[in-house]
């Protein structure tokens, strides 16, 4: 084996060159790898036009520095179309609500009389007072209403209508004032509840000193059956079938 290198021309070709076989040195050459070509690139899009219309006739587009001002405009109307659909409900939204609360069906009672509506008799007893006890003075022009509301099963059918009464003061002149019911005696269930047993309602009530003498107290008798051991899902199925409106007022004048 001869110790003298041999020179190699430095560039690639295919096919190679023809070398001269040496004993000491062996080479295998490796074949180019062409690129793919890039693709062409697509030319611009030019501006799109309407058919049937000339570039000439097409609307200008509008100035940026207006937007800020068309954006107010809808805002504003928006605010206005929402205030009007607030203020002024629809006859088909008030018919609804004629529907689901009919008018009240007035029912008027002498001071002192009983009245029995559904089962149940219910008289109302009066006092006017200056103050409560630990409350703040009141104002000159105010009086408090002590009504003790008193309600008496006639029957077991009585004793199912025990709901809790809805009571306000109302004035002839249409004017109402909230009552508050504060404590009752009224038993939470049947088993304790008896026939011609007398219950009542502590209610309290701020009306104008000058017509506490003109108001009355109105009663509105809950429809609602509580039946012992029925399940919720029943009893709101046997309500459904009922369907008893609740529009019923007892009036008790002074």
């Amino acid at each position: 084996m001869s110790g003298e290198r041999r020179a190699f021309p430095d560039r690639q070709v295919w096919p190679p060159v023809a070398r001269e076989d040496s004993g000491g040195a062996s080479t295998q050459p490796f074949p180019a790898v062409r690129s793919a070509p890039l693709p062409r690139s697509a030319p611009p899009p030019g501006p799109l036009e309407i058919p049937g219309t000339a570039r000439g006739d097409l609307p200008a587009s509008p100035a940026p520095a207006g937007r800020p001002a068309r954006t107010a405009l809808r805002v504003t109307a928006a605010v206005l179309a929402l205030a009007v659909a607030v203020a002024v409900p629809t006859w088909d939204g008030y018919m609804t609500y004629k529907d689901a609360r009919p008018d009240d069906r007035v029912h008027t009672f002498a001071a002192g009389r009983t009245a029995t509506f559904q089962h149940v008799s219910w008289k109302v007893a009066v006092e006017e007072s200056d103050g409560l006890p630990g409350d703040r003075p009141l104002e000159p022009d105010r009086r408090w209403l002590r009504i003790r509301l008193t309600r008496t099963a006639l029957d077991p059918e009585g004793v199912i209508r025990r709901g809790i009464p809805d009571v306000e003061v109302r004035h002839p002149d249409g004017r109402s004032w909230m009552a508050q019911i504060t404590e009752d005696d009224v038993p939470l269930t049947a088993a304790e509840h008896r026939v011609g047993t007398p219950y009542h309602y502590d209610v309290l009530s701020l009306v104008p000193r000058a017509l506490a003498r003109e108001v009355s107290v109105c009663v509105r008798p809950s429809s609602f059956r509580t039946i012992e051991n029925e399940s919720f899902e029943d009893s709101m199925k046997r309500t459904a079938r009922e369907s008893e409106l609740n529009d019923n007022v007892l009036c008790f004048r002074r």
